[in-house]
């Protein structure tokens, strides 16, 4: 802010001091020409241009934030004939008080031009310092509206991913409830996991895109706790390219695709199940896909709200600006989830 002001300062003294000398040389040269062979003072241009640059610096001071409402146009032009009048007056004074007779009877055949002159670049000035205002005034608003925007888009995503955290958190504590008594060790192991876990969380609430590698140390943790649960029925493969590990991904993005994957993979299917998770770039694109087997009769019956990938589809939105980021598909009792992150340099 106090460089923008400190510019629009300076602009406003440049503007004014080269309207000032370009007013004396053309005031001066249309004086010489008019007189001629005669020779001619400097006074009288000197003491017009002065009041011209006085009446630009009451322009500025004076409009500095004004913005006209609708049919404020008359106003306007009063503002101008007003200041119009303040520089020939203002010059007529002084050339009575200090100069020779020549300079004022030249300055009184010439007054109606003057007048003219001076109303016309004065009305530029003031059109110049009002455009100016607006523009200040578009710019500042478009600001105030961008942060606006900021402060609830990221409001929201906070929102989203604090209601994913307790539906994992009360399936977890049901899980420590029931051990308890059949499995004390694990029920502690799984609390000890737990706290990790919800540490790890807590520590990234204020980082929105955080490295591949520690989405997937944190995924890991979730997985050790779902394990703990499900035992050696959940078994869970990760390929990943090279490529892909200088990634960076939305903090917190891949659980709930994972949380799905065992929700309708072990909750739905008996015996052991695979999920599969392959990270792979491609073309600036981070590609994860997730495949997990499924019971296509209840899916259908179990399938819930569906608010996990909705809450990752409104995140995505939010981030990119783009509904094309997550796909699933069904083939062959196989249900797979792609999510798709842009790489930006």
């Amino acid at each position: 802010m106090i460089f923008k002001l400190t510019s629009k300062n300076r602009l406003i003294h440049v503007t004014t001091w080269t309207i000032c000398i370009l007013y004396f040389f053309v005031s001066y040269f249309l004086l010489w020409w008019d007189c001629r062979p005669k020779p001619v003072t400097p006074y009288e241009p000197m003491i017009g241009a002065l009041s011209i640059t006085i009446c630009c610096y009451l322009i500025y001071s004076t409009l500095q934030y004004y913005l006209p409402r609708k049919n404020q146009y008359t106003k306007i032009m009063l503002i101008c004939v007003i200041l119009t009048v303040m520089s020939v007056g203002l010059s007529i004074f002084l050339l009575n008080q200090f100069f020779d007779h020549f300079s004022l009877s030249h300055f009184y055949e010439v007054l109606p031009y003057r007048f003219i002159i001076n109303f016309l670049l004065l009305l530029c000035v003031i059109i110049i310092n009002i455009f100016w205002n607006i523009q200040e005034e578009y710019e500042d608003n478009k600001k105030r509206k961008e942060e606006s925007e900021r402060i609830l888009r990221d409001a929201e995503l906070y929102n989203l991913r604090q209601q994913l955290q307790p539906h994992f958190l009360f399936n977890s504590l049901n899980s420590i409830i029931a051990l308890i008594g059949i499995k004390p060790d694990e029920a502690r192991n799984m609390t000890f996991q737990l706290s990790d876990f919800l540490r790890g969380t807590m520590r990234k609430d204020d980082k929105q895109l955080i490295p591949l590698a520690d989405e997937i140390a944190h995924l890991r943790l979730y997985l050790d706790i779902e394990k703990v649960r499900f035992g050696h029925r959940l078994t869970t493969t990760f390929h990943q390219e090279e490529d892909a590990g200088r990634a960076k991904v939305p903090s917190m993005i891949i659980q709930p695709l994972l949380e799905n994957a065992i929700k309708f993979g072990l909750y739905n299917v008996i015996g052991d199940v695979q999920i599969t998770v392959d990270i792979r770039m491609v073309n600036y694109m981070l590609h994860i896909t997730i495949t997990n087997p499924f019971d296509s009769d209840q899916f259908e019956t179990k399938k819930g709200t569906g608010f996990g990938l909705s809450s990752i589809k409104r995140r995505l939105f939010l981030l990119y600006s783009r509904t094309d980021l997550l796909e699933t598909s069904i083939k062959d009792h196989i249900f797979t989830s792609t999510l798709k992150i842009p790489q930006y340099d």
